[in-house]
């Protein structure tokens, strides 16, 4: 058990235990807590305090805007710097203490709950019912945060990002609206698929791992794989056939190392292989990529299965070419520069695959 006779208000606020408590989400740590508090403990002050400022942060008939936050926050300096006696209300008190905390710990990133979804959320996600509520997550601080969300997915997001689902996330759909870029670890549920409403892209799931990227002040959206498999929709389309009784929208599939950018301004989905493709086969720490004579083949089927990419070339012109080189240590794009310049040939990379230009095994 933590030793929380030693704890400051901070590592309250910080603590998964007592913020379960607070928020009534478990009913074990309602029972410890309680127990806990009833007795004598010499820092039971510092956790009250934190107890009230975790409620403040989620009080749940008030939008808290980042403006009022500021606000308060100011007049907070002010007070430090010209002290007086004077009483506040009992519900600016509380966001005082509230902002102070943030100016004390650098608290950047809020959970807000609010009261009635949003009209933007109303239009996204018509299966939820017009009275949730809906959470929102936002990362004001210059480094990513880790989300995690009722079903046990995980979103890393990035500075100067948001997401927002319903209160009943994951009873009917596990749906989220992003604004900025994130990294999803999704749990797979094949009877509830994971939707990401990004700007004019919708990108369904059922279990993986993927980036969205989606800057209010950038017409692209991105949609990049790390794991599995995804759709992505123009979400015009799916809206369009949203009441259609059987609705055939036409996606984009991507699997691991690609990647589709869609322009807003054209309406079009351009798919390529990711900027930094990565290491997707389990065993792939043990491939050797040091050739000594091998058969090409051989050096794109290694390749091919690593990234799980494709590689298109031409099997009767390069039948009896081989390789005599080390690639290992470099990027993929530096393997497949090396491989072209042994042809006397070259690469491109077209709908997320690698296509191979050369006629023989040059000189």
């Amino acid at each position: 058990m933590q030793a929380y006779q030693h704890y400051k208000a901070e590592d309250f606020l910080t603590d998964d235990l007592f913020i379960a408590w607070v928020y009534n989400r478990d009913a074990a740590a309602a029972a410890f807590w309680s127990d806990w508090m009833a007795q004598a403990h010499p820092n039971r002050a510092e956790a009250l305090l934190a107890k009230d400022i975790l409620e403040a942060l989620n009080i749940p008939d008030a939008a808290v805007t980042e403006a009022a936050l500021a606000d308060e926050t100011g007049q907070i300096i002010r007070r430090i710097r010209q002290p007086t006696h004077q009483k506040m209300p009992v519900l600016r008190r509380v966001w005082y203490v509230a902002a102070a905390v943030v100016l004390l710990l650098g608290v950047s990133w809020f959970v807000w709950r609010i009261p009635q979804k949003p009209l933007a959320l109303m239009a996204l996600l018509p299966t939820a019912q017009s009275g949730d509520g809906v959470v929102e997550q936002a990362n004001r601080t210059s480094k990513p945060v880790r989300v995690t969300l009722p079903d046990g997915s995980t979103v890393r997001l990035q500075p100067n990002s948001r997401i927002q689902h319903v209160a009943g996330f994951g009873q009917q759909v596990r749906a989220v609206v992003l604004t900025g870029e994130a990294f999803f670890e999704v749990v797979p549920n094949p009877k509830v698929p994971f939707l990401v409403y990004a700007r004019d892209v919708v990108t369904r799931v059922v279990g993986t791992s993927f980036t969205v990227k989606a800057y209010d002040e950038n017409p692209q959206v991105t949609v990049a794989v790390r794991t599995g498999r995804v759709t992505v929709y123009s979400r015009k389309e799916l809206e369009q056939h949203r009441n259609a009784a059987k609705p055939e929208v036409t996606g984009v599939v991507l699997t691991p190392n690609q990647q589709v950018v869609f322009n807003a301004k054209e309406e079009v989905f351009r798919k390529e292989l990711v900027e930094n493709p990565v290491f997707i086969a389990k065993d792939a720490a043990s491939v050797s990529f040091d050739f000594d004579d091998v058969p090409l083949a051989e050096v794109f089927r290694r390749i091919e299965e690593t990234y799980e990419i494709d590689i298109v070339y031409n099997e009767q012109l390069l039948q009896k070419c081989t390789l005599t080189a080390s690639l290992t240590g470099l990027s993929l794009y530096e393997q497949l520069r090396l491989i072209s310049k042994s042809l006397e040939g070259s690469y491109e990379v077209t709908d997320g695959k690698v296509l191979i230009l050369a006629t023989g095994c040059g000189e």
